[in-house]
């Protein structure tokens, strides 16, 4: 029999074969959709472990019984993941493999996808009802036939991603060989009728679409994609960059509370400044060692009310009458909508920030809620994200993202006086959203979550916001803006009378040119004063490559060679590498981009 011939006959196999799946599709009512079999179901072992000590996220039950058979390049599916499933603090959380269960090779003839691109995606607003948002890294696989329907296909990342809160992630075929060989994804059993989860997105040619709505009817079962990952990764914090530890605050900014005043509520604004004096042990003898005294003797200078709060201009004010009744060699500086990279920078060269979010919702207009102050403890801009001291609640404590220390922290209750001890602190993460907004140029993300927004209602209205002032509605969204900065830090003459004028009067690492670079680049910095110096190469995944410079410096400008090997004198590969300058108690990082 001629070579043509075995090619018409396959042609015609593979064309029944496929009539064969959408008859059986037709029988279940929808377009696509295949029961599996009982036999097959019985050889398909969906409980793929972790590896090591990792954690595996699904949201399917594990029970195979349909395949969806028409996807078409462009197409895919999403399926919202929690690592909440795998510990109550699981953050930072690093995606290191997604596994999923293609169509597979059922008869000798079937033609295989090729190609699949992989993707994490943002949650909506923080709302998996909102669907996937901008993706946070994608990746393309070629597919092995080996890893066809029943077989596991195991996609490693090359990248490991972190993240600090739920992530979709996101299935899309790129190619197939045959447009009526299409592949498919394997369904789990079908789920009882009821409220809909928005845990399944499918992505078809005209966008996202609630898998729910997709079927019109309640869906088949969950897509059975999972993902895999660690707890608590610590390289994912190779960038964070915390408020140094001090002998009056030993966990870097203090966590005092705002609720443990009988007679008010709203004592956030004096709580949070408190956080900063404290670490710059500018606090009057009489109130050494008593931070309910402390806060109340600065509601008394900023006027705050018990009800509604404290204006900004009042703690303008009252902190510079403070800083001269006490002769603290101390400043304030105030900034409305500050800049979230600004407020990096000024927080890293030893100056103290208090934040006020305002929380905004949108119904015909915008209109502001309430508002509250908080204290930046940290911040990372390399994963455009905030650590605070906040004066009313303790998210990390309580499992979310976030610093606790010391580590072994006992839960405490509202009003309780555990965090009048300076040791405990819940410093928590929130990813910023640099955006500009009514209120600000960046928002939090997630802060909502994680308590009643209704406890700051009606507090800390600034002039002219007064007239937005809406009670609040828990059925909209919030929007927290960063609205003020409040910014403390020692004054000017004092550090001048520590320098002469060769000095450079701030520290600051220059970008490296070239950049991209090939086989040399050079990193220049100033210092402001003598110090112990460490500028240290890094790769994506914040492992330490290349240690330039580890030794006393003088004052002065620097110039530093770096090329391209790391310490054992082996090059690197292309890609994206940090280079991070610590001097003293100052930290800076940026990045460079190797080409070979």
């Amino acid at each position: 029999m001629g070579k043509r011939v075995w090619v018409v006959l396959a042609l015609v196999a593979a064309f029944c074969f496929a009539a064969a799946l959408r008859s059986v599709a037709e029988e279940d009512g929808e377009a696509g959709l295949v029961r599996i079999s009982e036999e097959q179901r019985t050889s398909l072992l969906v409980s793929h472990p972790g590896v090591g000590d990792s954690c595996e996220i699904f949201g399917d039950d594990g029970t195979p019984v349909y395949q969806y058979t028409s996807f078409d390049s462009g197409m895919g599916m999403a399926v919202y993941m929690d690592p909440a499933a795998c510990a109550g603090n699981p953050y930072p959380f690093q995606i290191t493999d997604v596994h999923l269960i293609l169509f597979g090779p059922l008869a000798a003839d079937w033609l295989w996808p090729v190609e699949v691109q992989v993707s994490i995606r943002e949650v909506s607003g923080g709302d998996k009802c909102g669907g996937p948002d901008s993706i946070l890294i994608s990746e393309i696989f070629s597919v092995p036939i080996s890893s066809g329907y029943p077989n596991w296909a195991n996609l490693n990342l090359s990248v490991p991603w972190c993240v600090s809160g739920p992530f979709f992630v996101e299935i899309m075929y790129l190619s197939h060989r045959d447009a009526s060989q299409l592949p498919s994804l394997v369904m789990d059993e079908a789920v009882a009728a009821g409220p809909d989860t928005c845990d399944n997105w499918f992505l078809d040619t005209d966008g996202y679409h609630d898998w729910v709505d997709f079927w019109g009817t309640d869906p088949p079962g969950d897509a059975i994609i999972r993902a895999t990952g660690y707890v608590n990764a610590m390289e994912c914090d190779s960038f964070w960059y915390f408020k140094p530890d001090t002998t009056n605050a030993p966990s870097g900014i203090p966590d005092f509370s705002q609720y443990q005043f009988a007679d008010s509520m709203a004592l956030c604004g004096p709580t949070a400044v408190a956080n900063c004096l404290w670490w710059f042990d500018a606090v009057p003898e009489d109130y050494d060692g008593d931070p309910v005294g402390f806060i109340r003797c600065l509601a008394d200078y900023f006027g705050t009310h018990p009800d509604s709060g404290t204006c900004v201009d009042s703690i303008q004010s009252g902190l510079e009458r403070y800083f001269q009744d006490y002769g603290f060699a101390l400043e304030e500086n105030t900034y409305v909508k500050p800049d979230f990279y600004e407020m990096e920078d000024s927080l890293k060269a030893c100056q103290d920030i208090i934040l006020l979010l305002g929380f905004w919702q949108l119904d015909r207009e915008w209109e502001r809620v309430g508002g509250h102050f908080v204290t930046m403890a940290g911040v990372c801009s390399d994963s455009v994200k905030v650590a605070l001291s906040d004066p009313g609640r303790d998210a990390a404590e309580e499992g979310w993202a976030g610093r606790l220390r010391p580590e072994e922290h006992p839960p405490h209750p509202v009003g309780d006086t555990l965090h009048n001890n300076p040791l405990y602190v819940s410093q928590d993460m929130y990813v910023a959203a640099v955006e500009p907004h009514v209120g600000g140029e960046w928002r939090l993300f997630f802060y909502e979550d994680f308590q009643e927004i209704g406890a700051f209602e009606g507090q800390n209205f600034q002039p002219g916001q007064h007239e937005l002032s809406v009670p609040y509605d828990p059925q909209l969204p919030i929007y927290p803006e960063v609205e003020y900065a409040i910014m403390i830090c020692p004054k000017s003459s004092a550090v001048d009378d520590q320098e002469d004028s060769s000095t450079p009067r701030s520290f600051e690492l220059h970008q490296n040119y070239p950049n991209p670079f090939n086989n040399q680049t050079v990193i220049k910095f100033n210092l402001r004063r003598p110090a112990n110096v460490s500028l240290v190469i890094y790769n994506i995944l914040g492992q330490k490559v290349r240690a330039l410079v580890d030794e006393h410096l003088s004052a002065g400008s620097q110039t530093v060679n770096w090329d391209g090997k790391d310490d054992k004198g082996n090059d690197l590969s292309s890609g994206v590498y940090f280079y991070q300058l610590r001097a003293g108690q100052l930290t800076e990082t940026k990045r460079l981009v190797l080409l070979k």
